[in-house]
């Protein structure tokens, strides 16, 4: 009778350690996909705050802000600029041009847009354009 007992406390003993592996593997493979969860999550953020820059830089090249004045504010924004059609207006000077804006922390993301490039406001009226 007392082999009897011994034989089935060693099995209370392995069911606990294979339940406790089991209870540890679910565990693991929990953890794992909250760590994924907060890491696609950071790069959620950082892509919505990437777009609202993108869109103030857009804004601002779209205002007449220099170049020159955006590369100082952002600096981690790269930009390049490629002429679309040169010139658009022959009486204003306005060009259409075209750029890509690519950020240095989201490598593979970026912006493209077409805005109208003025030269100066020389020949500019209130009036509407009437061709010639």
């Amino acid at each position: 009778m007392s082999t009897d007992r011994c034989n089935s406390d060693g099995y209370a003993i392995l069911e606990a350690l294979v339940a406790l592996a089991i209870a540890a593997g679910v565990l693991t493979a929990t953890m794992a996909g909250l760590a994924g969860l907060a890491r696609g999550s950071r790069q959620a953020d950082q892509v919505q705050q990437a777009m609202l820059e993108a869109r103030n830089i857009e804004a601002r090249l779209r205002a007449g802000l220099p170049v020159g004045a955006l590369s100082e504010r952002y600096p981690d924004w790269r930009f390049e600029f490629t002429a679309v059609d040169r010139p658009v207006d022959p009486r204003t000077g306005a060009v259409l041009t075209a750029v890509v804006l690519e950020r240095a922390n989201l490598p593979g993301w970026q912006l493209r847009f077409v805005y109208v490039e003025t030269s100066g406001d020389e020949g500019l009226e209130a009036s509407a354009y009437e061709p010639r």
